[in-house]
């Protein structure tokens, strides 16, 4: 296998016209603008590499042949050994290991990287560690991270591990090999085992393989759970990489590997406090202050958002544990956060904006005739985590309003209760509206089709999972809003293979209320307790019983 060096990204269309392409889905910029079908983009792991064997296999027959062809007129297929003696004929991998030490007639040596001692054929490990690679931009904002830490020259055997456990996943749907998986659930027990042994260490608990490999295990759990205790066996990965990144404290800033999986640790507490109604952690906050000197603001707008977000979480936790008491008191502050991140938003850049196509094509995929293309995947995440924290704010300020309603001295004048009613129910409407066409955007090309995809490259509709269940268990959404919603799910497990989303649309169907992921923080419901299994391999043996 020769390498190729990084393949074209773009569609054949765009790279046929020597265009810039933005690989937008489910179709790129450039087709949508020349009206033409976009014909999708290529799997790079099968471009990166080509076969070269024959090549290098003819060039030295040929040289071999010419030195010989005065001693020998021979038609049969041998090649000259050393000696001038004659062998068999051999396999393309034992031909070449020959040539690598065959001496020429001069007494020279052919070059011996023109015959690789190592097979050409990578193993299934090797392959899944390509695909976990390949693909872990859709995962990571900065997958620079992964190709840094990455290295099976320096990497710890945990990490590696683990990049193994989730690549065997991927490879495992994207070949339809049932069988993998159950060596993706072993490798990742091992992981498990081998990152506990490294967190026994004080200097390897430090490290950033150490880290890194924890964020990779959540990741197992969201593409491979088949019921609701994978949403908690992720929420113990992200507190354990929340509790990672406490020990390592401010030495964590000098290395730019450092600063990246920090941004990468918050964003995953942002959303596991934001379902779980939990104010960020007291360390983050403190650690946030000391980041804010390697970070900046002007050319990373998302920084000055997660501000926004943070105090959301600790709205919501004060609220639900009677901090903030009242109607007023807590419509006041709800809104005050809400105008915060409309100002935030308004004055984000010209490139992270996003473009409304509108069509009539494909009802089923797009809802209401239109659908959102962003710049880049990580910021159509962003943007519906705004809209995710202003329905659930809205929500608290419409519920709050109802128990005034019901109060014996009036709190609000019935001007004020009708209107500010009315402006909290349009907020999340079009909240609601902008995630549901957002969702092709986190849809890869290829689900759209009956083509499966690996998991990694879908895997970025994982991140629109959590938007979609709050908008089919809104108390307005209508049923055909939740039917969509499930339909979706089903298509984004059944093409990706991400089996949390049959989990979701299972629940949504059933309209039950997913105990993990609290929507509203009532003050009078305890705290449900989790607590991650005692033996990884039960909980492995109950979920496939259950399929």
């Amino acid at each position: 296998m020769v390498y190729c060096g990084k393949p074209s990204k773009g569609c054949q269309a765009c790279r046929d016209r020597k265009t810039r392409c933005d690989r937008a889905t489910p179709s790129c910029s450039q087709c949508i603008r020349a009206h033409r079908d976009c014909p999708g983009y290529r799997n790079e792991v099968d471009l990166m590499f080509r076969n070269e064997s024959e090549a290098v296999i003819g060039k030295a027959k040929a040289r071999e042949k010419s030195k010989a062809i005065a001693k020998s007129r021979s038609q049969s297929p041998i090649i000259a050994g050393p000696s001038g003696t004659k062998k068999p004929p051999l396999s393309p991998n034992s031909e070449l290991r020959e040539l690598a030490s065959t001496v020429e007639p001069d007494g020279g040596f052919f070059v011996e990287t023109l015959a690789p001692k190592f097979s050409m054929f990578p193993t299934t490990e090797e392959r899944a560690l390509g695909f976990f690679s390949t693909n872990s931009n859709t995962w990571f904002r900065n997958c620079d991270v992964t190709d840094e830490l990455g290295s099976q020259n320096s990497t710890d055997e945990h990490l590696l591990a683990s990049m193994s456990a989730v690549g065997l996943a991927s490879f495992s749907h994207s070949i339809h090999a049932p069988e993998l998986m159950v060596r993706a659930r072993r490798e990742y027990v091992s992981a498990l085992q081998l990152t506990n042994a490294a967190l026994r260490s004080p200097t390897a608990a430090k490290k950033d393989s150490t880290l890194f490999s924890v964020m990779i295990l959540s990741i197992f759990e969201t593409v491979t759970g088949n019921s609701e205790r994978s949403l908690a066996a992720w929420a113990e990965h992200v507190n354990g990489s929340a509790a990672l990144v406490k020990l390592r404290g401010k030495d964590q800033f000098k290395t730019t590997a450092g600063i990246k999986m920090f941004l990468q640790v918050t964003s995953n507490m942002m959303l596991s406090c934001i379902q779980r109604t939990t104010a960020m952690p007291e360390h983050f906050i403190e650690l946030r202050k000391e980041a804010e000197k390697y970070v900046d603001p002007d050319t990373n707008p998302a920084w000055g958002l997660a501000q926004n977000i943070f105090d959301f979480t600790s709205f919501r936790a004060a609220v639900k544990e009677s901090k903030i008491v009242g109607p007023r008191a807590v419509v006041a502050a709800g809104l005050e956060i809400d105008r915060r991140f409309v100002e935030s938003f308004e004055r984000l850049p010209k490139e992270w904006q996003y473009k409304v196509v509108y069509t009539d094509d494909t009802p089923d995929l797009v809802w209401n005739g239109n659908y959102h293309v962003y710049t880049q995947n990580y910021m159509a995440h962003i943007w519906n985590g705004m809209r995710v924290c202003r329905i659930m704010l809205h929500e608290t300020i419409r519920d709050q309003l109802l128990s005034a309603s019901t109060a014996i001295t009036p709190i609000f004048t019935a001007f004020e209760m009708a209107a500010q009613n009315a402006s909290s129910l349009n907020a999340m409407l079009q909240m609601r509206a902008d995630i549901l066409a957002s969702v092709p955007h986190h849809t890869p090309f290829s689900a759209f089709g009956s083509k499966p995809v690996s998991l990694l490259e879908g895997s970025r509709a994982y991140f629109v999972i959590w938007p979609l269940y709050l908008c089919g268990a809104m108390d307005v959404t209508t049923k055909p809003i939740r039917d969509w919603v499930i339909a979706r799910l089903r298509a984004i497990g059944e093409a990706v293979g991400i089996r949390q989303a049959f989990v979701v649309a299972d629940l949504l169907t059933q309209q039950r209320v997913i105990e993990e992921w609290q929507i509203k923080p009532n003050p009078a419901r305890p705290e449900p307790q989790h607590a991650m299994a005692s033996s990884t391999e039960a909980r492995f043996e109950d979920e496939e019983m259950e399929e």
